[in-house]
């Protein structure tokens, strides 16, 4: 790999995208390659050049934050789990390990040494406040540097068991007539789901993917609307957030969020219109239906 000095922008000054292009994440239909000379891109119902593409045999730069603050258990089984998957990953797959807790910090610069990064990964303390919320946004224009510098593939993933309870900000709304049943202005979640909205918003605007394990699904009233906001944050960049029900499902979801990422496709399409706010993205193969992030907010 040529681009060592642009893996990392904490190190380096973060880079922002050219105007006139945007990086799409793409998944062909299960067993099928994408044949990217016949591929047809549109942006707001106008043609486009596909400019390049990496697939899953091409370098990927994988992001690993970790916040982990409640079962033991639960860490162990998806510590296992992403280990297991790490020492099979080729040489032209490098990872980095962040921690949430306590704001953004490199526990391990990307590297393709897996004994460098199962030392990280084993050195994340179990316990203290939630911090996905408060980093995400920062993790995403992190990744979305790295795109930008590089034009490898990069892939964020957060591995979480936070609870909405358990974050430094209150989340919960005394203010709530509870004497009223028929006031709906104030639902008890709609601090949550505020928060949640501006972070969607936020990250529509960065490019990289963000994917979410959740090890412990939670069902009190809080704790879903957090949940479901985290299926839409990482729907707003093209990732998907999967939420554990069961411990066995914990592995399972690790594995399955690691062969999306794998398995993914970059496909950077020319923008014309340097004043476009939104770019509307419609794709077309030949290998069938394409799976692939469709919206973008674009400029500052």
């Amino acid at each position: 790999m040529q681009f060592k000095k642009a893996l990392f922008p904490l190190l380096f000054p973060l880079a922002a995208f050219a105007a006139d292009t945007i990086q799409v994440p793409v998944w062909p239909p299960e067993g099928e390659s994408l044949p990217v000379p016949t591929l047809v891109a549109m942006i707001g119902g106008e043609k486009t050049e596909v400019l390049n593409a990496q697939g899953p045999t091409d370098d990927l730069m994988l992001l690993i934050v970790l916040d982990l603050t409640e079962d033991l258990a639960l860490v162990e089984q998806a510590r296992t789990a992403l280990l297991e998957r790490i020492e099979k990953l080729p040489p032209n797959h490098l990872v980095g390990v962040l921690s949430a807790q306590n704001g953004l910090r490199v526990l391990a610069e990307p590297t393709a040494d897996h004994a460098k990064i199962a030392a990280a990964i084993h050195s994340q303390q179990v316990g203290g406040r939630a911090g996905l919320l408060e980093t995400v946004e920062e993790s995403a224009q992190i990744g979305s540097s790295i795109l930008a510098k590089s034009g490898v593939r990069v892939a964020i993933f957060y591995v979480t068991d936070s609870d909405i309870n358990n974050y430094r900000e209150a989340f919960d709304n005394p203010t709530v007539n509870r004497s009223d049943q028929g006031d709906v202005s104030r639902r008890m979640d709609s601090l949550v789901r505020e928060r949640m909205s501006r972070v969607s918003a936020t990250l529509a605007k960065e490019q990289a993917p963000v994917f979410i394990t959740h090890l412990s699904y939670r069902n009190d009233q809080l704790n879903v609307a957090y949940q479901t906001g985290l299926i839409s944050l990482t729907a707003a960049t093209g990732g998907n957030a999967l939420i554990a029900r069961s411990n066995a499902e914990v592995p399972e979801y690790i594995n399955s969020t690691l062969d999306h990422i794998l398995g993914h496709y970059s496909v950077k399409l020319a923008v014309h219109n340097p004043a476009l706010k939104k770019a509307d993205v419609a794709l077309e193969s030949e290998a069938g239906e394409l799976d692939y992030r469709s919206s973008y907010l674009l400029g500052n």
